[in-house]
């Protein structure tokens, strides 16, 4: 949300713009607001010029649509409220979905800050100044759908603290984390305990990625032939807390999809931080855990809210071309990256995790672990194409992503091709993760 830009912009403009706390002192539920009272915001740029878009919540913006209409080639801005707002000193334009000419006032929700703003739509109209007022840019996502209304505010709160308890094989690894010379026997003591977890491992490291081709016969010859301590360590806690939820194993975003994307992304993940100069690569297993645990809120939203992801991945069967995160905020109110960010923080995971699942969420960069972020921002780009990452397909490497990460185009390609042709192993790994 862009918080400071909308203050600013109501603010300097009238006098009833109001803000609300939603959660108590507490942090309890104070006031719960219902989806259809709700208003996105999108802020978009064209020449140097800036505009807000607002819509209701229970509607997906279709910026394809606005463009067509205003003959603009509008661009959406990403929420780094900082430079939006320092290039904000013209006058914002207003667009306002005719969708919300029925309604007197609503509410612009901010997660973050857990506060609403409060608007008058006829002050809104002010703001506009009759700026293309009753356009029509966006879409009801539930054409297809068959569902409640979307999850409340408290709902969600109450559902997040009845998550599971982490697993007692993670929260021993993650001990052992913190241990500056932790030794094979104390790692391989706790991994043993969980049979599936020590074959899962096995049979990554015996992958062709490796060239072991089954010559890895026990938990011991995978850290010491192959993988080392940190990535067994790492892969172990993944799998292990990745484990915990249990979704449908079918549809786009089913529990094969989920661990197929992931699995994919971390060993990518993996291979590309092992091609980054030796001073400035980031820890090879730690890349993988980051890849592996990437999207695990989507298992967490399946686990959570079951009968509402049911529905979820229908209508993505139905509406390929819809993008999941808007139909993630529509249905639970919340993105799977959002609620991602939020488990790592309860379960006190590491805090390279926490970094970028923030970053994800919220693009507020922690440049401790920028080489994360732009790892794993490349590895998606890489995988969309294939369909095996939930993004936009119409991204291109970036090659200043490429230089900042000083990894070679061609390299990085043979990498990619290298890891895609594995599919055999993953599909093992996959299986296992859904038995």
């Amino acid at each position: 949300m862009y918080r400071e830009l909308l203050e600013t912009l109501f603010q300097q403009n009238y006098e009833d713009f109001n803000c609300i706390k939603l959660l108590s002192e507490e942090n309890v539920p104070a006031v719960d607001i219902l989806k259809k009272y709700q208003v996105d915001c999108t802020v978009l740029t064209f020449e140097n010029e800036f505009f807000v878009a607002f819509n209701p919540a229970t509607r997906i913006f279709d910026l394809s649509r606005l463009n067509k209409i205003t003959g603009k080639s509008l661009m959406q801005i990403d929420n780094k409220e900082e430079q939006v707002i320092n290039n904000a000193k013209s006058r914002i334009h207003i667009f306002i979905d005719e969708a919300l000419e029925n309604q007197d006032e609503f509410f612009i929700i901010c997660e973050e800050e857990k506060s609403a703003y409060t608007i008058d739509i006829k002050q809104l109209h002010k703001l506009s100044n009759d700026n293309l007022i009753g356009l029509s840019f966006s879409d009801e996502v539930n054409k297809n759908m068959d569902i409640k209304e979307t999850l409340s505010f408290k709902e969600r709160v109450k559902a997040l603290h009845s998550l599971p308890p982490m697993p007692e094989t993670a929260s021993q690894i993650l001990n052992l984390r913190t241990i500056h010379e932790v030794k094979v026997e104390q790692i391989v003591e706790v991994i043993e305990k969980d049979p599936v977890l020590v074959a899962q491992i096995v049979s990554y490291a015996n992958s062709a990625f490796f060239g072991q081709a089954g010559s890895v016969k026990s938990l011991k010859d995978a850290i010491f032939r192959v993988l080392g301590v940190d990535a067994v360590m790492n892969m172990a806690l993944a799998l292990s807390v990745g484990s915990t939820f249990k979704i449908p194993q079918t549809g786009p975003v089913g529990a094969k999809c989920v661990w197929k994307s992931s699995i994919y992304a971390a060993s990518l993940m993996q291979r590309l931080s092992m091609l980054m100069p030796w001073g400035e690569r980031p820890n090879p297993g730690t890349a993988y855990l980051v890849g592996l645990l990437s999207d695990i809120g989507l298992l967490v939203l399946g686990h959570l809210f079951s009968n509402e992801y049911i529905e979820l991945n229908k209508y993505l069967e139905k509406n390929t071309d819809v993008n999941i995160l808007e139909a993630e905020e529509h249905i639970f109110g919340i993105t799977h990256i959002e609620i991602g960010k939020m488990v790592m923080r309860m379960w006190n995971m590491p805090e390279e995790l926490i970094a970028v699942a923030a970053y994800f969420s919220d693009k507020k960069p922690s440049e401790e672990f920028d080489k994360y972020n732009q790892l794993l921002t490349l590895v998606k780009t890489l995988l969309v194409p294939h369909g095996l990452t939930f993004g936009d397909s119409s991204e291109e490497i970036s090659l200043d992503l490429l230089e900042k990460l000083r990894l070679d185009e061609e390299d990085v390609i043979i990498a990619s091709d290298e890891v895609l042709s594995e599919g055999e192993i993953i599909k093992n790994l996959v299986k296992q993760m859904c038995g």
